[in-house]
């Protein structure tokens, strides 16, 4: 059985090697806000029953420790070192993953652009109204929309709101404005704790660098 069991396990770690090299290309190519976050979840989610690679790994680890403390009860130090092992992958390397995640998506207010600077590069706000109607409109029947469509169309209503504000209009511009940055940040799954046309600003200004 040892050579089957470890056949088996060859296989599995082969497999996993394909998939961290897999990740290792994505992150060495680029991975913008949204794709860290994702990313950070699929390492460690505690919000989903602690899910993730590291719980997995950490299982691992405690089921060899368990299988050692079976075969080799003698082996103390070993089987306190896996047990230990296994903690901080899951606590302390899990832990601090999705604290990290958890302050990406709380910009310190720094990092918030004014309206002037997120939208130096933007397109006129007829253009935009254009672009969105027209995408809106193309839009195959049952799809989603797509990310760049709502970041595009919450910062065209905040700049409306903006200029609404100069001109003394009504309520109704900035709280549509409102309405389109909270549905990005739903698309984002960003729980971020600030006002969310702030959020807007910021992830638009970190878009149009990117383009």
């Amino acid at each position: 059985m040892s050579l089957l069991v470890q056949h088996r396990i060859d296989t599995a770690t082969h497999a996993i090697r394909l998939g961290l090299d897999n990740l290792l290309r994505e992150a060495r190519t680029g991975l913008d806000a949204t794709d860290q976050r994702h990313l950070l979840r699929r390492l460690y989610d505690p919000a989903d029953g602690g899910t993730g690679l590291l719980p997995l790994l950490a299982e691992v680890l405690t089921f060899v420790s368990g299988a050692v403390r079976e075969w080799q009860p003698n082996h103390e130090a070993a089987i306190e070192a896996l047990d230990e092992a296994a903690a901080y992958v899951a606590d302390s390397a899990g832990h601090r993953i999705n604290t990290a995640r958890n302050l990406l998506t709380r910009p310190a207010e720094r990092d918030w652009p004014t309206p002037e600077q997120a939208y130096a590069k933007a397109p006129s706000v007829v253009s935009e109204i254009g672009w969105t109607a027209r995408t809106a409109t193309n839009r195959q029947l049952g799809t989603e929309s797509s990310r760049e469509f709502w970041l595009r169309k919450a910062a065209l209503l905040d700049r409306i709101a903006l200029d609404g504000i100069a001109a003394h209009s009504t309520h109704d511009a900035a709280e549509l404005a409102a309405e389109a940055a909270r549905r990005l940040m739903d698309v984002d799954d960003a729980a971020v704790i600030c006002d969310p046309r702030h959020y807007v600003r910021q992830q638009y200004a970190l878009w149009t660098t990117h383009q």
